[in-house]
């Protein structure tokens, strides 16, 4: 297995309260397709959601949400074993509407563009 060149990224939003965008690596588009990495990274997204992690490190660390005899570094390593690619989290992020946020918002670096497309 080389090193993860593909980034994949999947959503996870519960009930409108908590919402989550995983980043995983892959070494290709192709184990992205499978069944078996699309419940994956939904179940790693929902893991997120129910759990908290602080970080990657701390994710990776868990018992995994499904099975607590394992941990989301077990699970992840067995997926990669099975779809013969190496597949890793490389970052994500967790929204919670019920918490506010630990600093005000600040506004993008760039203003946003709105392009419309039609004809005249």
């Amino acid at each position: 297995m080389g090193t993860p060149y593909h980034r994949h990224i999947v959503s996870y939003v519960h009930q409108g309260r908590v919402g989550v965008l995983v980043e995983f690596g892959v070494e290709s588009d192709f184990c992205t397709k499978t069944s078996e990495f699309q419940d994956l990274s939904r179940d790693i997204a929902l893991h997120i959601a129910g759990l908290n992690p602080v970080d990657v490190e701390g994710l990776l660390n868990q018992p995994f949400a499904r099975d607590h005899n394992v941990t989301v570094a077990r699970v992840l390593k067995d997926a990669a074993e099975r779809l013969k690619e190496n597949i890793v989290v490389r970052r994500f992020v967790r929204w919670d509407a019920e918490s506010p946020p630990d600093e005000p918002p600040t506004p993008p670096k760039t203003p946003a563009v709105a392009i419309r497309f039609g004809r005249r």
